[in-house]
C-alpha cells in the first residue's frame, strides 16, 4: 500500500504541476489541478503510514486530513465556471469545508498532549480498526460536504441548460456535455465511496480502495477534458465566457416574471415569426435571443415570454426547427449542388452532429431518408 499511494500522488503531482503552471493558464485549469493536488496530498499522508514514516512526518499525515475537506467546493467551483458562475468562498459549501478543516487541527493537537510512551500506540492505531476518532468525524461531514457540493453543481448544470435553451441556437462552443459528464462521474465516485466506507474496514478505504479509485476517475476526467478542448488557455477561457454570455445568469430573468400588456405578447410572437421568415437571420450560427430582441426594438425577456408562451416553446427550439424546415426544403431541389453538411451549414448549424440531432429530433427521419423519400416522391 506504501508503493501503491507514493505512485499514485508522484503521478498525480505531475499532473498536477502540468496544469497549474501551464503558460497563459486560465482560473479552470488552476482549479482542476488543485482538485489533483488535493488527492496526492492525501495519498502522501497515506504513504507516511503505510511505509512507516509517519514518526517522522506526523504533521503531513495531519495536513493531509485537514485539506481533504476541500474536494467538494473545488469540485463545485469548477462547475461554476463553466456555467456562468465564478469563485466564491462565502458559498455554503466552502464554508463548511473552512470549518471542517479547522475541526481537522484538532487532530494534531491530540497527538501532541500523548506522552511519548502513548504515541506508537496511536500510531499502530492509523492501520487498524477502530480509527481514531477524528478521522471518523471528519470522514462523515467530508462526505456529506461532498454530496452538498454535488448537488449544488448538479443545480447549476440543470438550471444552466435551462438558461442555454432560452438563449442560444446552437450549444457547441459551451461545453455543456463536458461539464455534464463531470458532475456524473463526481457522483459516481462519491457513491461508489461511500457504499466502500459502509461495506468495508475503513483503513482498507483510506489506503487501498480509494487511491484506485481516485485515480482512474480522474485520469479519466483528464482525458475527457482534453477530449473536450476543456484545457483552456487565458485566451481561449476569455472567448468561451464571450461565446456563452448570453446564458449569464445575469441576463435571464424568467419569462414568468416579466408583464405583458394586452394582446402585446400575441403581436410580439408574430412579429418574431415574420421576422425570422423575411431576414431568415436563424442562418446565422451565432444568432442569439439578444440579437432577435435587438432586431425588433423590445426586450429579452418579453422575447422569451411571447416565445414560452404564444409558441410553447424555447428559443433553442425554435430556430432549429427554422433551420430544419430550411434544410427539408432546399433536401427537395439542391441535393446535386451541395452535399447534406453543407446544406446545414448554409441553415445556420455549426456542426455535423447538431445538424443531425435537430432534423432527427423535428422529424424523426435522417437527412438522408427524408431525401431519398423526396426524390421518391418527386418520380410520381
Amino acid at each position: 500500500m506504501f508503493l501503491l499511494n507514493l505512485f499514485l500522488a508522484f503521478n498525480l503531482i505531475v499532473l498536477f504541476a502540468g496544469l497549474f503552471f501551464k503558460e497563459e493558464n486560465s482560473l479552470p485549469n488552476k482549479i482542476l489541478a488543485l482538485i489533483l493536488l488535493d488527492a496526492a496530498v492525501s495519498f502522501l499522508g497515506n504513504a507516511s503510514v503505510t511505509g512507516g514514516y509517519f514518526a517522522y512526518f506526523p504533521y503531513f499525515f495531519f495536513l493531509s486530513w485537514c485539506t481533504s475537506s476541500f474536494f467538494g467546493p473545488l469540485f463545485f467551483t469548477y462547475t461554476c465556471l463553466f456555467t456562468g458562475g465564478r469563485l466564491n468562498l462565502k458559498h455554503p459549501v466552502w464554508i463548511a469545508a473552512f470549518l471542517l478543516a479547522a475541526f481537522g487541527l484538532s487532530f494534531p493537537v491530540t497527538y501532541l498532549m500523548l506522552p511519548e510512551s502513548a504515541r506508537p500506540e496511536f500510531t499502530d492505531s492509523l492501520l487498524s480498526e477502530p480509527l481514531p476518532w477524528q478521522m471518523t468525524v471528519i470522514n462523515l461531514f467530508g462526505m456529506l460536504t461532498i454530496w452538498a457540493s454535488l448537488a449544488a453543481a448538479a443545480f447549476k448544470v440543470v438550471h444552466y441548460r435551462k438558461r442555454l435553451i432560452a438563449t442560444m441556437s446552437n450549444l457547441e462552443k459551451t461545453k455543456l456535455n463536458y461539464i455534464t459528464r463531470f458532475v456524473q462521474l463526481g457522483f459516481i465516485l462519491t457513491l461508489a465511496t461511500t457504499v466502500f466506507y459502509l461495506a468495508l474496514p475503513q483503513y482498507q478505504v483510506e489506503y487501498l480502495y480509494l487511491p484506485l479509485l481516485i485515480t482512474a476517475i480522474y485520469l479519466f476526467i483528464l482525458y475527457y477534458s482534453f477530449r473536450h478542448h476543456a484545457i483552456f488557455t487565458a485566451t481561449s477561457y476569455s472567448q468561451f465566457l464571450s461565446d456563452t454570455l448570453p446564458a449569464g445568469e445575469e441576463n435571464i430573468i424568467p419569462s414568468e416574471r416579466v408583464e405583458i400588456i394586452g394582446g402585446e405578447l400575441q403581436e410580439l410572437a408574430k412579429r418574431i415569426q415574420d421576422y425570422l421568415s423575411q431576414s431568415e437571420a436563424y442562418t446565422n450560427p451565432d444568432f442569439t435571443i439578444r440579437k432577435l430582441a435587438d432586431a425588433l426594438s423590445t426586450t429579452v425577456e418579453k422575447v422569451s415570454s411571447a416565445i414560452n408562451k404564444e409558441m410553447n416553446k424555447n428559443f433553442y427550439d425554435l430556430i432549429n426547427e427554422k433551420r430544419v424546415s430550411r434544410v427539408k426544403e432546399v433536401l427537395k431541389g439542391k441535393m446535386d449542388q451541395l452535399t447534406i453538411e453543407g446544406i446545414a451549414l448554409e441553415a445556420g448549424f455549426n456542426s455535423r452532429a447538431s445538424f443531425y440531432r435537430a432534423f432527427k429530433k423535428y422529424t424523426s427521419l435522417t437527412p438522408s431518408q427524408f431525401a431519398s423519400r423526396s426524390d421518391g416522391g418527386s418520380g410520381h
